[in-house]
């Protein structure tokens, strides 16, 4: 889990689709933030009824329209921004992309359950969690406020994972000052209502240390927790949700069922941060308690 001084670049996969733009002025913005220059990548599939010629010209016209879109960014905003075309699949590329050119973030668009159902199938989270380390802010259609992401959810579960996304506080509240309010999960077993409550009692004893604002509410029993965390969300008028994902081959280790991608794809369009999982607990102590 390195911290974003050690990372070189925000990465924006681009489609040339409308939503592109969006996530485009999102990380515009946080490349101005976090003092990163930007890389715009889009991936050519490897089309397996292409000839090789038919991909390399359409590689080409891809660089040439990255290339002219890095030049207005620069001229619009002064952030450097670069072109990246490479050939592969998306749920591999972007990730492979983002760890090879060590990526503070990648910054990308979604049009929604029917956009990540048209364009990733029915596993959007596969693409963020081939980027192991590097996080994802996935943006919709909504526009960044004028104030960044100021007011941020953290669901907080039984799972250690749960605190593994506290890391990314203390970068973001520097950056934005945060209020971050805490939606702990509700259970009616008594050794995991136990785990939430020690997870609980970590959460504020590390944004007290931290100097972080922070609020704690409960969700209520007996629901689904991801539909709790999206609801009191929009309720809120947040500007960012934080989420870690689950492993591919075993979605029940945070929420039961893939329901990461209901977050990520939340009515309220509410941008959605997410970090995967980091099996050596030695890194995050290092990213946490620096």
């Amino acid at each position: 889990m390195k911290a974003p001084e050690e990372t070189k670049t925000i990465i924006v996969p681009v489609d040339f689709t409308e939503i592109t733009a969006n996530a485009l002025i999102h990380a515009t913005e946080l490349a101005k933030l976090f003092g990163k220059p930007l890389t715009l990548l889009h991936v050519v599939g490897k089309g397996f009824l292409e000839k090789n010629s038919e991909i390399i010209i359409e590689e080409e016209e891809a660089l040439s329209k990255l290339e002219n879109l890095a030049e207005d960014v620069f001229s619009e905003s002064g952030v450097s921004c670069s072109a990246l075309v490479r050939r592969g699949s998306i749920y591999d590329t972007i990730g492979e992309v983002a760890k090879e050119l060590n990526a503070t973030l990648v910054v990308m668009a979604t049009h929604g359950v029917k956009g990540l159902q048209h364009i990733f199938g029915s596993r959007a989270i596969k693409v963020i969690y081939r980027a192991e380390q590097v996080p994802f802010v996935v943006v919709q259609q909504r526009p960044i406020g004028e104030h960044g992401y100021k007011n941020i959810v953290l669901p907080f579960s039984f799972g250690v994972e749960s605190k593994q996304k506290l890391a990314w506080t203390i970068h973001l509240n520097k950056i934005f000052d945060c209020t971050f309010h805490i939606l702990a999960e509700s259970d009616d077993d008594e050794f995991i209502a136990r785990k939430i409550k020690n997870n609980l009692v970590f959460a504020e004893r590390y944004l007290k240390k931290h100097n972080c604002k922070y609020t704690v509410h409960h969700a209520p029993k007996n629901t689904a927790f991801h539909k709790d965390v999206i609801r009191f969300a929009a309720s809120i008028f947040a500007d960012m949700i934080i989420i870690m994902t689950s492993e591919e081959k075993d979605w029940s280790d945070y929420f039961s069922g893939p329901n990461e991608q209901d977050i990520i794809a939340n009515p309220a369009q509410i941008p959605v941060f997410c970090l995967n999982p980091v099996d050596n607990m030695q890194i995050v102590s290092a990213a946490m308690f620096q």
